[in-house]
């Protein structure tokens, strides 16, 4: 006997098989809008939450719109710094090697000022701003060191300058890279499609990109971010008259092997040059000592021996440059 499924019970069927299919779907993507995840809601420009005190910048894309607002995790509030020493002062910028840098020049540079001015999660663009910042502020400076480590450009990759953005409470906020059309509408539209493709990193400019491999291949948009930035540090030394010089600590690879082939020294020395600032690049001196291994920690940060020889091939290059700045009228050629 042959059986027949009505064809309204059929509709039924269907219409439970979709309404199974969507109600949870519909939840998640409500959920997803009333409270998205931290991973998610960074990059939510009209996100009410999201307060910062930030305001956007022109050319660097972030800045702040008071000396008040700003919060260095090491220094002191810019009002409790005195403005003037009778001492050098250095001023370091960077992450936690330019931190080990600092704390080093403490003991080591005793007759000298140092301050380490670090925002937590900055980057060398909000650097330049802050620099900008604290001398406009009227605090003194006789040197602007800026420590880089390759990680640290390597992100470049995943959220160039261009994604940088400033939301209207003063928070960043990044630009994504989307999907091909037409699949863009969904990250577009969809919480649940953007947080899919937040996870799987394909919102990275540079998704398939290995960022350990950043110091044998320097990507385009890399050179071309750093271009700009080592040109506003040149801007910034020029109407400031403050030296400055990049610090480029090499990947801990290149210095306890002999497989690099330095392009992304030999890509920063252009860039700097092309920019007319100081690069001071301490990689060979570093592979030429005996034990190589005494250099790094078991975290791969540097040991007070690394620290401390950094830091005095560091003085040393600024002391050897300091004649031909000052024949220049404090100018690098």
């Amino acid at each position: 006997m042959k059986f027949e499924v009505p064809k309204r019970s059929s509709w039924i069927t269907a219409a439970g098989v979709i309404a199974g299919l969507a109600l949870p779907l519909a939840f998640g993507e409500a959920f997803m809008w009333l409270r998205p995840p931290e991973n998610v809601r960074q990059f939510l420009d009209g996100d009410p939450i999201l307060r910062g005190p930030y305001r956007s910048d022109p050319v660097l894309r972030v800045a702040y719109p008071s000396p008040e607002l700003y919060r260095p995790a090491e220094a002191p509030m810019l009002a409790d710094i005195k403005k003037t020493s009778p001492k050098p002062t250095w001023f370091f910028f960077g992450v936690s090697f330019a931190r080990g840098l600092w704390l080093t020049s403490q003991t080591q540079m005793p007759s000298y000022r140092t301050f380490m001015f670090r925002e937590i999660d900055d980057r060398l663009h909000m650097r330049v701003n802050e620099a900008r910042m604290i001398l406009d502020y009227g605090i003194e400076a006789n040197h602007l060191v800026f420590v880089l480590i390759p990680l640290e450009i390597a992100r470049y990759t995943e959220t160039p300058l261009s994604y940088f953005n400033v939301n209207r409470q003063g928070k960043i906020v990044y630009s994504v890279r989307r999907p091909p059309h037409p699949f863009n509408w969904l990250t577009d539209h969809s919480r649940i499609a953007l947080l899919a493709w937040v996870r799987a990193r394909r919102h990275n400019a540079l998704p398939n990109f290995r960022l350990s491999t950043i110091t044998d291949n320097v990507p385009q948009t890399v050179q071309d971010d750093f271009r700009l930035m080592f040109g506003e540090l040149g801007r910034l030394e020029r109407e400031k008259g403050v030296p400055v010089t990049v610090v480029l600590l090499p990947d801990r690879r290149q210095v306890l092997y002999d497989n690099s082939n330095y392009a992304l020294q030999k890509t920063f020395a252009a860039l700097a040059k092309e920019a007319g600032i100081d690069l001071y690049d301490p990689v060979e001196m570093m592979r030429a000592q005996p034990d190589r291994w005494a250099l790094f920690g078991p975290d791969w940060h540097y040991t007070e021996l690394g620290y401390g020889l950094v830091l005095k091939g560091l003085a040393d290059h600024i002391e050897r440059n300091a004649k031909p700045r000052a024949a220049n009228g404090g100018l690098l050629q």
